[in-house]
C-alpha cells in the first residue's frame, strides 16, 4: 500500500500497544490482577484466542452472534471484577445496547473493535477499556491497540521484536512483487509458505508489544479515505448483487460512522459454502472465513460460521473490482442441499 497520506483517524493519546489483539487482553488481565475473576466471552468468536485466553483466566461464553442486535443478557450475569469482551461485529453494530446494558450491570466492560477500529462507537465509547488488532484492517504483520474510553490507568507500553512479524512482513513484500509481475515463478508458493510460518510463530509467540515498524507505520492513525473506499466498496458490491436463494448478505446497513469489514454472506449450508469459495478461489477472488468453528462450541455459533462467507472489500480495491466480483458471483452455482435448516438473522432466514 505504501505510505499512508492523511487526513486521519487519530488513535487516543494513552494507549498501549502488543504484537497480538489476544496479548492485549492478557496484558490488560496481568495488569488488574484481580483473582479471581472471569472472562466472558461471545458464543461465536474466534475460536482459537479464546481457547488461547483459557490458560490465563477462567473463560465463560455468553450467547451472541452477528445475527443477533444485541447479545441475549439472560446469559450474561457476571460479577462486578469480570471482565466482558463486546464484540463489533463486521464493523456494523450500534454500541447503545451495551452502554445501557454496562449502565445496569458492574463489570468490567473490554470491547473488541478490531472489524473497525475507529466506528464511531469506538470513538464514543463509555467502557472502561477497548482494544483492536490492527492488522485485521490495516496493511501491517502486527500490531494491536489497548485503551481506556474512561481514561483508567493502563499496562505499560513500548516496542519489541518478533521472528513472526519478521516472516509476514516477508511475506507481505513478497506478494506485493508478485501482484506487480516483477517477482520469481516460485514467488507465489515461497510468499504463502512465509505467511503460513508466520502465523504459527505467532500462536506460539509470548505477550509482547509491537514492533517498532508497525508503530511507525500506524503512528498517525487510520487514513479516512481507506474507510470511505471500504464503505463504497461494500456498498457496491451488496447493490449488486442483491439477494438470492443460494446467498444472503449478512448485513445490508450500518451506522453512518461505520466501515464495514466486509462483505459477508450466508449460504444454505457449509457444502454450498466451501464449494461458492473454491469456486472463487479458482476465479481469482480469495475469500477468508470468520470464524473456522471448534469442536465444542455452541451449536448456533457451529452452523452460522460454518456457513458465513466475508468478500474482501478493503482499500485495495475499487468499483472495478467490486464490478468483477459481482459478476463471477452472478455466474457461478450452488447445487441445491435440502437438508440445510434455518437460522434467524436480522433481516432474513438464512
Amino acid at each position: 500500500m505504501g505510505l499512508p497520506s492523511g487526513p486521519y483517524v487519530p488513535w487516543p493519546l494513552a494507549a498501549s500497544w502488543y504484537l497480538l489483539g489476544r496479548h492485549a487482553l492478557v496484558g490488560l488481565l496481568r495488569f488488574l490482577s484481580q483473582s479471581p475473576c472471569r472472562l466472558w466471552v461471545p458464543s461465536y468468536f474466534c475460536f482459537p484466542v479464546a481457547d488461547y485466553w483459557k490458560t490465563f483466566a477462567e473463560v465463560v461464553t455468553y450467547s451472541d452472534d452477528p445475527c443477533r442486535p444485541e447479545p441475549d443478557w439472560s446469559t450474561l450475569d457476571p460479577g462486578k471484577d469480570d471482565l466482558v469482551v463486546a464484540v463489533n461485529y463486521f464493523g456494523v453494530r450500534n454500541g447503545d445496547p451495551w452502554r445501557g446494558w454496562r449502565r445496569r450491570n458492574p463489570c468490567v466492560l473490554v470491547e473488541d473493535h478490531s472489524h473497525d477500529p475507529v466506528s464511531g462507537w469506538a470513538l464514543r465509547s463509555s467502557a472502561e477499556y477497548a482494544f483492536a488488532s490492527l492488522r485485521k484492517t490495516l496493511p501491517v504483520p502486527d500490531g494491536a491497540i489497548l485503551w481506556s474510553p474512561r481514561g483508567l490507568p493502563l499496562p505499560a507500553s513500548g516496542t519489541g521484536e518478533s521472528q513472526a512479524s519478521t516472516l509476514k512482513l516477508n511475506a507481505m513484500l513478497w506478494k506485493r512483487d508478485y501482484l506487480r509481475g516483477h517477482a520469481a515463478p516460485d514467488a507465489k508458493s515461497v510468499y504463502r509458505d512465509w505467511q503460513s510460518r508466520g502465523e504459527v510463530a505467532f500462536d506460539r509467540s509470548p505477550v509482547s508489544f509491537a514492533t517498532e515498524l508497525s508503530r511507525q507505520y500506524l503512528s498517525f492513525g487510520v487514513p479516512s479515505a481507506w474507510r470511505v473506499r471500504r464503505r463504497q466498496n461494500v456498498r457496491r458490491l451488496l447493490s449488486r448483487l442483491g439477494e438470492s436463494k443460494h446467498l444472503l448478505p449478512l448485513f445490508a446497513r450500518w451506522p453512518l460512522d461505520a466501515a464495514p469489514l466486509g462483505a459477508v454472506f450466508a449460504a444454505p449450508s457449509q457444502e454450498q459454502r466451501d464449494d461458492l469459495r473454491q469456486q472463487l478461489k479458482e476465479s481469482g477472488v480469495y475469500c477468508p472465513v470468520l470464524w473456522p468453528p471448534a469442536k465444542d462450541c455452541d451449536p448456533r455459533a457451529r452452523q452460522l460460521a460454518e456457513r458465513l462467507l466475508t468478500i474482501p472489500t478493503d482499500q485495495r480495491y475499487g468499483a472495478r473490482d467490486m464490478e468483477k466480483v459481482a459478476a463471477i458471483l452472478s455466474r457461478l452455482h450452488l447445487g441445491d442441499d435440502p437438508e440445510s435448516g434455518e437460522l434467524n438473522c436480522g433481516h432474513a432466514r438464512i
